[in-house]
């Protein structure tokens, strides 16, 4: 069966590297149609082979992918983007099934990370990017163009696969992302005054709106999607998801469940609704009920098969690192602490985020581990600059007595406030740096009045620094807070006496 690839492109001299050398030994035949690069997108084309057209722009992706498309001369048609790669462990794979006359389209999963940050969601979306070319198969949607509906037009056999598409194009900075959200949402516009498709437009309209946080108007355009409809399960379900997520977000717990609910009727096998549930059921304290939503979410991941994971039109997926960490969250609200243990230690397996660092820390903490807390920062090094774990790693050990290690970690958080200085303080009057303990404690009265137990310190400090006039003030303002406070007063009591030459302080 001879393959062709099937692309358009403009200035993508940079991706296009990337994408034809990872396909290059899959495909028959490569078509580009060119839309006017003014870089040397056409030449590293005609380098790998490919037949160039030229196709003059007119606003419609589906009028430029129809061009490639009635270039191809396969009996079988891969389409891609210049910022999309097929891993060559996909190839054997393919090749089979368009060998295997079992399908007449297969739906390739496009796996786009949204974001260039390290711990940057990743959503993947099922299309029928390999389809065998038959008559009346073309494209449609002036932006986000589809194929789908002209494949079940035809009465195609569509089937899943586990086959990954790596899209690079949504890994970009905010600004690059709205820009593109802008020009998609001028052409979806466009295309809704025309009528055609109008359900799966509104929706594609919601998206993009709440993509560029008019998330009411999103809202409503999504709402107006499934009053019209056209579309298939998949896509209502994703809109049922996307419309549980925003009322989690904003509170709305009780729509947010009536909507997850309604999306695993349309996606059963899903699992994205699941993890929702698991949040909404977390914010309710219904926590026997999470741990249900997460499970359910947990067999779906941990088979490692994508087509159980992903059944809506668009699903987010997650590391099974945020599946573990959910669970021990689960868990340890429930007092499950055997289990709670077990997961938050496998949510750290690999690189963790922070987040997840931090709620294993914190559970640590709760359960006086403060040998297991130093003994997990050791083994992350990468996060000591931070202040959060500096914080929770400096208190793990004052309580382990460790007071020169908790001064120096306490002193390298950048943005120290009142109780960061008070336990800087306190840990160097335990090592007996009473100068330094001193300068800490006006660092912290400075932001605020002082509570009783550091100020009784500070007149401590002071005594054992030889100023005995400062201390007898600082202890009388202690007295005046708290006046039946015995150790203050025998404080006040030796400052007085220091200061008349009567006893010495050691």
């Amino acid at each position: 069966m001879k393959l062709s690839l099937s692309m358009i492109t403009k200035n993508e001299a940079t991706n296009l590297p990337g994408c034809l050398e990872s396909v290059r030994e899959l495909v028959d035949e490569i078509v580009v149609v060119d839309t006017g690069s003014s870089d040397r997108t056409k030449e590293i084309a005609q380098a790998y082979g490919a037949k160039v057209f030229d196709f003059e722009w007119t606003d419609d992706f589906s009028a430029a992918r129809n061009e490639s498309l009635s270039h191809a001369t396969g009996d079988w048609v891969l389409y891609l983007d210049a910022d999309e790669r097929i891993e060559r462990t996909f190839h054997q794979k393919i090749r089979k099934l368009i060998s295997s006359g079992n399908g007449d389209a297969y739906l390739l999963n496009l796996r786009s990370k949204i974001g260039i940050q390290e711990d940057a969601q990743y959503h993947i979306a099922p299309y029928p990017r390999l389809f065998r070319k038959m008559k009346g198969v073309y494209f449609v949607g002036a932006v986000h163009e589809q194929i789908t509906t002209r494949l079940v037009a035809v009465n195609a056999r569509i089937k899943s696969t586990d086959i990954v598409i790596e899209h690079l194009g949504y890994a970009q900075t905010d600004e690059i992302l709205k820009e593109k959200a802008n020009r998609n949402y001028a052409l979806l516009m466009k295309q809704l005054e025309t009528g055609v498709n109008r359900g799966y437009v509104l929706y594609q309209i919601g998206q993009t709106e709440i993509m560029l946080g008019r998330i009411d108007d999103g809202l409503e355009k999504l709402r107006q999607a499934l009053e019209v409809g056209g579309f298939g399960k998949p896509v209502e379900a994703h809109i049922h998801s996307i419309l549980a997520d925003l009322n989690l977000r904003r509170g709305n717990l009780d729509q947010a469940l009536e909507e997850c609910n309604k999306s695993l009727v349309d996606a059963p096998g899903q699992s994205f609704a699941h993890i929702i549930k698991g949040e909404i059921y977390t914010k309710k304290g219904y926590y026997q009920e999470a741990l249900s939503s997460y499970e359910e979410a947990y067999k779906k991941y941990s088979s490692g098969d994508l087509q159980k994971i992903v059944q809506t039109a668009i699903e987010p997926v997650f590391d099974i690192s945020v599946i573990y960490s959910k669970l021990a969250r689960a868990y340890h609200k429930l007092g499950d602490l055997e289990h709670a243990h077990e997961f938050y230690k496998k949510s750290l397996v690999g690189s963790p985020s922070e987040g997840k660092l931090q709620l294993y820390l914190n559970f640590l903490a709760e359960e006086h581990e403060y040998d297991k807390i130093l003994e997990i920062v050791r083994e992350f090094p990468q996060y000591l600059n931070k202040d959060w774990l500096l914080r929770i790693a400096s208190a793990a050990c004052i309580e382990l007595g460790m007071y020169n290690e908790a001064s120096d970690m306490l002193q390298k958080i950048t943005n120290p406030d009142y109780d960061v200085l008070v336990s800087l303080a306190k840990s160097r009057m335990k090592s007996r740096d009473f100068s330094g303990a001193e300068l800490a404690f006006e660092k912290a009265f400075a932001i605020k009045d002082p509570d009783v137990e550091s100020l009784e310190m500070f007149g401590l400090a002071q005594i054992m620094t030889g100023k005995f006039s400062s201390a007898i003030s600082t202890l009388g303002r202690v007295l005046e807070m708290s006046p039946g406070n015995l150790r203050a007063a025998r404080f006040f009591e030796i400052a007085r006496q220091q200061l008349a030459g009567h006893i010495t302080v050691s």
